[in-house]
């Protein structure tokens, strides 16, 4: 625990002196202390991503990255502690009992940081994914040994500059310290709000009431968390009509670490079309980032998969052997796989919509829940906002929400997919009902001993899921004091194993199809490889002597 404060506390210098900087770079003023930091990490994330098609995420760029910060300080000193001295300014604001919860919520996110990861997405390709970026950068091919490496996300390649991996093996925390700065931001709204009695501000400031939901997002990098936080604060900007600017910067973030927040990118794109006179002088800037950002996407697609716009394979690159089979593809992105989280795989198209309906709302443990809280507030939101919001805005928030929503239903409903519109359509409900500061108060002293419960207590989750891999919950033990628990709750052995020239490391024993876990590079799952060679006839290959030069998929005979 005590180790990953100490890594916050350098992240927040990094964050915070390049969040100044790139700031004044697009000229905009240094806004609030959680604004800065993640334009910070924005900055820092796109950095590193120009450095993975070179080299690896090491020491010799946390190195540069840490002169570089120095440096940058030096130049803006003035800058730099006029945000600290607002996070001392705002923080003695804050009345007794805000104070109070806010130390206690913090601590929370500390002490759930330090134990087991829960998301077996960790488990599957986030570990790995971090471990390539920290040992090689990008790597051509790099899907073709295991699928899910070719998502690698821009919140990984965040996670991958902060994992200290040539110091430690457990340090993927980003995702408490993204949490951190939400609940700061959160709780500077909740005072504003019992200034100014702003209905808005209220909305924003109840966002730890969510915290039981998104704890289980805290303890490994899932990039779900940081889109839902992120897209939270991009409509608070939204909503205040605040700077376009600012705003185009969070969409491009927000679509970096996942592409299905897409449709964050309508946020900017209504606000220029509303004040186009007005902002046509500034569109030099934002189609600069947007190309910056677009054209990193396209290259770290292109390196990993053959395909600019993966998992969309209609433009591949021409005569390059490291391409992913497409039949693959499309295979494991078809709507029938999509839908599978909730359908019995196989069943998708023989499905009428009652019985889409049936297991999607009822079927699906903590899913329907979500699903039905969803589809209820998609119903009743009209209601309430004509009657107690004034703001014209929130419905354009409101149709993208339906827009994505009529998108997913396409493609995948997943609920990690829209559900940072469920939780804001939730707090807008919640502020309609919570509205004193001793309610308020009073319902995040509740929250917070449930959370506390959850984090020292193990418990049996086997009633809001059917993964067996999720059914404990991830507890907290005084050893974590000091040092945090291991990047995965997967206690796995490994075997090495050859297939013509490829060595690669599989889990000896596993429950899961897609496993990894922490297993040294190349690490695969030895019933991935064998199902690959059986249903689709290719095992993957090394394109050279070395990692680093990649991976093919060769064709092989089922017999050979």
């Amino acid at each position: 625990m005590i180790v990953i404060l100490l890594s916050w506390c350098y992240i927040f210098f990094i964050s915070i002196t390049f969040g100044v900087t790139f700031l004044k770079f697009i000229r905009l003023e240094a806004h609030n202390t959680a604004i800065t930091s993640i334009s910070g990490l924005f900055c820092v994330t796109v950095l590193a991503s120009f450095w993975a098609l070179f080299a690896p995420i090491s020491l010799n760029f946390q190195i540069t990255l840490l002169l570089t910060s120095i440096l940058l300080l030096l130049k803006s000193k003035g800058d730099f502690l006029s945000v600290l001295y607002s996070i001392k300014y705002t923080f003695k604001a804050f009345p007794f009992g805000l104070k109070v919860l806010f130390f206690v919520s913090s601590l929370l996110i500390l002490v759930q940081s330090a134990t087991l990861p829960f998301i077996i997405d960790n488990e599957t390709y986030y570990i790995q994914t971090i471990k390539w970026l920290n040992e090689y950068g990008f790597v051509p091919g790099l899907a073709n040994l295991h699928l899910f490496f070719g998502q690698t996300s821009g919140w990984h390649i965040t996670q991958s500059v902060f994992s200290f991996s040539f110091l430690f093996d457990s340090l993927n925390d980003l995702n408490g310290f993204c949490l951190l700065l939400g609940n700061f931001w959160a709780f500077s709204k909740l005072r504003s709000y019992f200034s100014t009695k702003n209905q808005l501000d209220l909305v924003f400031g109840l966002l730890p009431i969510t915290y039981i939901f998104l704890f289980q997002f805290v303890n490994s990098p899932s990039p779900d968390l940081p889109v839902y936080l992120f897209g939270l604060i991009l409509f608070s900007l939204y909503l205040d009509e605040d700077n376009f600017i600012l705003i185009t910067v969070f969409a491009l973030f927000l679509v970096y670490i996942k592409i299905t927040a897409l449709i964050f990118l309508l946020f900017p794109g209504i606000i220029l079309l509303k004040n186009y006179r007005i902002l046509k002088n500034k569109l030099t800037i934002a189609v600069s980032l947007s190309i910056v950002v677009f054209t990193v996407f396209i290259i770290k697609n292109s390196i990993l998969t053959g395909y600019p716009l993966f998992p969309m394979t209609f433009i591949s690159l021409p005569n390059v052997n490291f391409i992913v089979p497409k039949d693959v593809v499309d295979f494991f992105f078809s709507q029938s796989m999509m839908h599978s989280f909730y359908m019995p795989f196989g069943s998708f198209e023989n499905s009428s919509l009652s019985d889409f309906a049936k297991h999607y709302f009822l079927l699906n443990g903590l899913d329907s829940f979500i699903a039905i809280s969803t589809l209820l507030l998609l119903l009743f939101s009209p209601i309430v906002i004509s009657k107690y919001f004034s703001k014209t805005s929130i419905w354009g928030i409101y149709f993208a929400f339906i827009l994505l929503l009529a998108l997913l239903i396409l493609s995948s409903p997943q609920y990690r997919f829209y559900v940072y519109f469920t939780l804001f359509f939730g707090l807008l409900w919640f502020s309609l009902v919570v509205k004193s500061e001793n309610m308020v108060l009073v319902s995040f002293s509740f929250n917070f001993i449930l959370i506390a419960i959850l984090v020292f207590v193990p418990l049996s989750l086997n009633s809001i899921t059917n993964n067996k891999s999720l059914a404990h919950n991830s507890t907290f033990h005084f050893n974590n004091i000091l040092i945090p628990e291991p990047n995965t709750k997967s206690n796995q052995k490994y075997q090495l194993l050859k297939k013509q020239n490829l060595e690669y490391y599989s889990p000896i024993q596993y429950n899961f199809f897609w496993i990894t876990g922490n297993g040294k590079l190349p690490c695969a799952n030895q019933e991935q490889i064998h199902y690959f060679e059986t249903n689709f006839q290719i095992i993957p290959q090394l394109r050279g002597k070395n990692l680093e030069d990649g991976f093919y998929a060769k064709k092989v005979n089922t017999n050979e």
